[in-house]
């Protein structure tokens, strides 16, 4: 491709979410959106620790990365698939006779996003392909708009919002999370104003520990930590 040759986003589906499995089923923009949306968000706890009288907000996890798009569906004939844009001479008495048919359209894009697999019974993964932008993804909303409509209602405009969550499969999770689980022992150093039950709670999420803890770092009274002092946290059962 030149340099500065329009490159027109495709969605490929995918059987698998290692995104080893193409579909063979693949669907190229009428036109390229004009922005898109990243959205980074976590899941926060809000519990009382024992003997506080105020909540402590702690996350949970990440929640999965998501990014959102407007598709648009053209039937008018202004617009023309793999002509970068707008026809040159837009007149209506100038339209071309051979419209595109926005009902199939609009299906056509469906069943990559939306449809499920008949091999896998499961909706298919998205592959979104645009330039730089390569995001690995499932469909988790879509909003179709009817705009445009001939004499009949048949519609000859329609919008897509759509939001896609992004996928990566466990094993690259474990590799690039680097995650800080409390199925591992911890070793944590003591602050001005820590209290067991404190650090038991930032710690497992729950105070009911701070017991075993003490018992596991020898301390006799749980309630005189000394801030730069070091504390092991091991694992507990749930």
């Amino acid at each position: 491709m030149g340099l500065g040759e329009l490159q027109k986003m495709k969605l490929v589906a995918y059987e698998d979410a290692k995104f080893s499995t193409p579909s063979n089923i693949e669907y190229e923009v009428l036109i390229n959106p004009e922005t898109y949306s990243l959205t980074y968000s976590n899941f926060i706890n809000d519990k009382s620790a024992q003997g506080s009288s105020e909540s402590v907000s702690s996350t949970n996890k990440r929640a999965p990365q998501s990014i959102t798009f407007n598709f648009l569906f053209d039937g008018t004939g202004v617009l023309k698939r793999g002509s970068g844009g707008l026809l040159s001479g837009i007149a209506v008495p100038g339209l071309p006779s051979d419209k595109p048919d926005v009902l199939q359209d609009y299906e056509n894009f469906r069943q990559v996003v939306y449809a499920y697999d008949s091999g896998t019974h499961k909706p298919r993964f998205v592959q979104i392909q645009w330039g730089p932008l390569l995001y690995n993804c499932q469909l988790t909303n879509m909003t179709i708009s009817f705009k445009l409509f001939r004499p009949d209602g048949t519609p000859v405009r329609a919008e897509a919002d759509c939001t896609f969550q992004a996928v990566i499969d466990e094993e690259k999770l474990s590799t690039v999370e680097n995650k800080n689980s409390p199925d591992l022992t911890h070793v944590r150093t003591v602050r001005e104003g820590d209290t067991l039950p404190l650090l038991c709670f930032r710690e497992y999420g729950d105070s009911k520990y701070y017991f075993e803890v003490a018992r596991v770092n020898g301390l006799t009274d749980f309630k005189q930590l000394t801030p730069g002092m070091k504390l092991v946290f091991p694992p507990f059962a749930k």
